[in-house]
């Protein structure tokens, strides 16, 4: 079942979920969404940030619309009762999976709590809110899932080894829907996003690293969160019909060099002291299991 598009652009009078909708990518995702028409559910933590973005697609006077559910996406109970209600209130034509959270610790280091709280963000949630709404679209037997992954599925960074392997999981969660769900009519696909300038990157940018990393980049800059928005939406419409499985990375061709590079030197790297660190610390905790001294 192919849908139409309409004048307003080509999600005219679509329903349209998007997690994570209340910054960076997943801001963007819903105002280009609205912009061309989408009939948007916003799912956040933050209702004043949700309201802030939705205000501003009304100030903007987009042909769509906004409608805003403070969910957190690691209750996957209430999530799915999001969509549900969603579902409820039109056929739901797409799910864009973005939500998600990173943090800052060597794999020696990381807490039972921080890797549940990566895990049940960045993929978890994509699966609870995959398995909704895919249920609803197979019903009718159309829909497009579009999952916000990242070039760190691919390869290993540190200290971010809980974000790599969420990530990572993400990217093989998008192919087994894509090839569990085609034949009913819904497609599945991810965006592997390199470097962007969202509040989540902007406190890691120091000059010196910025420099450098970009030395990484073919483009030699970073993406904007529009730009990947823009392939977001791309893969949700009619015009990527026969895409399906694909795992796109919008990276300005950082992957297709080595990761690393003579530009990144050692003044440019996220925590130097961070090797040194973790040793003491694996010290400290052999000789507490021993009682060496």
């Amino acid at each position: 079942m192919r849908l139409t598009s309409g004048p307003f652009g080509r999600f005219e009078g679509r329903r349209v979920i998007v997690t994570g909708a209340s910054s960076g990518i997943g801001r963007a995702t819903a105002l280009g969404f609205v912009r061309e028409g989408a009939i948007v559910t916003a799912i956040a933590r933050r209702e004043d940030r949700l309201q802030a973005m939705a205000d501003e697609a009304l100030a903007g006077g987009a042909p769509g619309r906004v409608e805003v559910a403070a969910v957190d996406v690691r209750k996957r109970g209430e999530l799915r009762s999001a969509i549900a209600n969603a579902a409820a209130a039109g056929a739901i034509d797409v799910l864009v999976n973005n939500a998600g959270v990173v943090h800052q610790q060597g794999i020696l280091e990381v807490s039972d709590s921080d890797w549940d709280d990566t895990i049940e963000t960045n993929l978890s949630s994509a699966f609870a809110a995959s398995q909704e709404a895919a249920r609803h679209m197979v019903a009718r037997g159309a829909g497009s899932i579009v999952n916000v992954a990242s070039i760190d599925a691919f390869v290993a960074e540190s200290p971010f080894g809980a974000y790599c392997a969420s990530k990572a999981g993400l990217v093989m969660l998008t192919r087994c829907l894509a090839f569990e769900l085609g034949h009913l009519g819904v497609r599945c696909n991810a965006v592997c996003p390199g470097m962007t300038v969202t509040e989540m990157t902007e406190a890691d940018l120091t000059p010196a690293f910025e420099r450098a990393y970009r030395t990484l980049i073919p483009l030699q800059r970073f993406s904007t969160p529009t730009e990947q928005a823009d392939v977001i939406l791309f893969l949700a419409s009619d015009e990527a019909s026969f895409v399906n499985g694909a795992v796109i990375e919008v990276d300005g061709g950082q992957r297709a060099g080595f990761w690393y590079g003579p530009g990144l030197g050692p003044e440019a790297q996220p925590e130097p002291e961070h090797e040194a660190t973790a040793r003491a610390r694996c010290r400290r905790g052999l000789t507490d299991a021993t009682g060496d001294t």
